[in-house]
């Protein structure tokens, strides 16, 4: 059967059809296509047939078939959300309407340019807005693992009988399998949403607060430790006999059928008969309600996620808090019962995790998702996890599993659970860019054993256009981030056009708090028609295609640390490609080569449109913030 069957019948409808329909889209999305299109008012938009569109962007693809590497160290990362990537004003009146998994098709020639070999999508799964955040509410906090989320419906398909939504989605790997590119999702096993469709059926599986502590509820601060400490085995008495934790804890109680049997009993014949929100009726009836998810670190300054709430994946207490507890102390969320990893307690909650396993595999054999990322996944318990690989590695050759483990410090521990991707350190240090720190994260980086992420931002962190060195950073990062030693290259949807409207500020947030609109949560489009977008796009597609050309000659083995004496650094690999990027954001540094470099040696790319390409000297002048990349002539 071809393996294109759906895309393929998706084509021959758009192909018969006589609709004559007309959509606004921005000129970059068809400069690798070459649809027909009319010319507009608005600056770098066009007009075009929607239908013969998409017949084009299909066209498109089928022409890019391409193999599949499934070779992680190959790994070019691209991470989307797909209602907010593909977002655009279609209708031209001004209007957003929300991207779709069809129009996403759109992006995958662009992604194909820039040797994009993995789409990764942010939760694309049916989510709750009941607590949202913002306008439309955030993609992470799931109500039903098994349910699409409905924004991204395309209506183009209304027309096409028997075409599911969940048909729009098998197009979209379809067509990304065509040419090469796998598809990786989130996977959300820690964290749910606080109506979750699966409160009525387990309220066991939920930890519980008084409702009046909603409004109020925060993390416990602990004296004597500091700011965004890690919760251990050696400070976790302080947490316990902080004044702070036991007044904490009182406010948690049991679940709803344990409370009053009797009444429970009750309230699910009413909510079956009326379809009435789960969590609002217990709220009314019980007055308790899911408390809201918060940060595993201690002292974090990350505000209280209100819209989540954490799974109760073990049925007991772990034996280093135990100590503490009263004997009646309900089930509760602390900085260690979430981070399960390292206090597992006795008791597994194994009907959940045969839920997750369940789940993993729907993913696998249904879709044919080439992998996972697991969201918050390192504080889920090893056992649990290496189940969950060995489920997905039964159907899917070479599975993609990425871990959120923010510190490469922890690679071994990731490597050892069988994660081969993690999302490590870089977005940390390209946030505070100092030579010292950044030779001495590379240099980490050479000695793991598994793939980190190579990124300038994250879907947590503000854009890099928005740090010191701006568009000029973000595009010496290309170069740097597609050649450090076991690097897997990451870019965030928007990277490639000088976004900077951040989608979270989690992590490294440089915005002091400010109100404002985040793409997690609030209906936005990117600027897809600057001036920059085209540029940009053109000047990562001469990167990349240069990183995959060198592919079997770039190892981490052969990699090594150039000395030199200003804020300039640089690496190499053997005698096949020398990096220079200067880590002050400000002024130039001058560089002298190695010995007969200018023989042995060509310049493959700057940063800077002002660097001579030709370069004939063999001492070298960095912008600040530029970076350069030689290669063997």
């Amino acid at each position: 059967m071809n393996k294109a069957v759906r895309l393929d019948r998706f084509y021959d409808y758009i192909s018969e059809s006589d609709d004559s329909k007309e959509i606004y889209i921005p000129q970059v999305w068809n400069s690798f296509i070459g649809c027909l299109y009319e010319e507009t008012n608005k600056k770098n938009v066009i007009r075009v047939n929607e239908a013969q569109y998409f017949k084009t962007v299909i066209e498109k693809i089928r022409e890019l078939k391409d193999e599949m590497d499934t070779d992680i160290k190959h790994s070019r990362i691209y991470c989307a959300m797909p209602r907010y990537t593909m977002a655009w004003d279609t209708k031209g009146d001004g209007s957003i309407s929300n991207g779709t998994l069809v129009r996403m098709l759109a992006l995958l020639p662009i992604l194909k340019k820039m040797q994009v070999n993995v789409l990764y999508l942010l939760p694309i799964t049916e989510y709750s807005t009941r607590n949202q955040k913002g306008d439309m509410g955030s993609p992470f906090a799931i109500k039903d693992f098994y349910k699409l989320d409905p924004n991204l419906h395309d209506e183009i398909i209304d027309g096409m009988n028997d075409f599911s939504l969940d048909d729009e989605f098998h197009i979209l790997v379809e067509a990304a399998h065509l040419i090469g590119i796998r598809i990786v999702i989130d996977f959300i096993p820690r964290v749910t949403a606080r109506d979750s469709n699966l409160i009525l059926e387990h309220p066991d599986w939920f930890y519980w607060i008084d409702k009046d502590y909603e409004k109020d509820f925060k993390t416990p601060e602990i004296p004597g430790l500091d700011f965004f400490e890690e919760c251990t085995v050696d400070n976790i008495e302080k947490v316990y006999l902080a004044e702070s934790t036991k007044k904490h804890l009182t406010h948690f109680r049991k679940a709803p059928n344990l409370l009053n049997t009797a009444k429970w009993e009750e309230v699910v014949e009413r909510i079956h008969e009326t379809g009435e929100n789960a969590l609002a009726l217990i709220e009314k009836e019980f007055g308790i309600t899911t408390p809201p998810a918060h940060s595993d670190w201690i002292n974090d300054v990350q505000p209280i996620w209100t819209d989540i709430t954490f799974w109760k994946l073990y049925m007991d207490n772990n034996p280093w808090a135990s100590k503490y507890l009263s004997k009646d102390q309900p089930d509760y969320v602390m900085f260690d019962t979430i981070k399960t990893n390292k206090f597992p307690a006795k008791e597994p909650n194994q009907q959940l995790w045969d839920l997750f396993e369940d789940v993993l595999k729907y993913y696998a054999t249904e879709f044919k998702l080439d992998g996972f990322r697991f969201d918050i996944g390192h504080t889920l318990p090893p056992a649990l996890l290496q189940r969950l690989f060995a489920t997905v590695r039964e159907y899917v050759k070479n599975p993609i599993f990425i871990s959120e483990d923010l510190f490469n410090r922890n690679h071994e521990s990731a490597r050892k659970t069988g994660y081969n991707i993690m999302l490590g350190s870089s977005w940390n240090e390209v946030s505070h860019i100092s030579k010292e720190t950044y030779e001495n994260f590379i240099l980490e980086l050479k000695d793991m054993n598994i793939m980190a992420y190579a990124c300038a931002e994250t879907h947590d962190t503000p854009r890099i256009v928005t740090r010191k060195g701006g568009k000029k950073l973000s595009r010496s990062l290309a170069i740097v981030n597609n050649f450090l030693p076991n690097g897997a290259h990451f870019m965030l949807a928007g990277y490639e056009i000088n976004e900077s409207q951040p989608m979270n500020c989690g992590l490294a947030d440089n915005t002091n708090g400010a109100p404002i609109k985040k793409a997690f949560f609030n209906e936005m489009i990117m600027d897809w028609d600057s001036d920059d977008a085209k540029k940009m796009i053109d000047y990562l597609i001469n990167v990349n295609t240069i990183r995959k050309d060198l592919e079997d000659s770039i190892d981490a083995k052969d990699f090594e640390m150039m000395d030199i004496d200003n804020s300039a650094i640089g690496f190499k690999y053997g005698d096949d490609a020398m990096v220079f990027f200067n880590t002050d954001m400000d002024n130039p540094v001058n560089i002298h080569l190695p010995e007969d470099s200018l023989d042995n040696y060509k310049v493959a790319v700057s940063s800077s449109d002002s660097f001579p390409q030709n370069n004939e000297s063999s001492e070298i002048t960095l912008d600040g913030a530029s970076a350069l990349l030689l290669c063997k002539r």
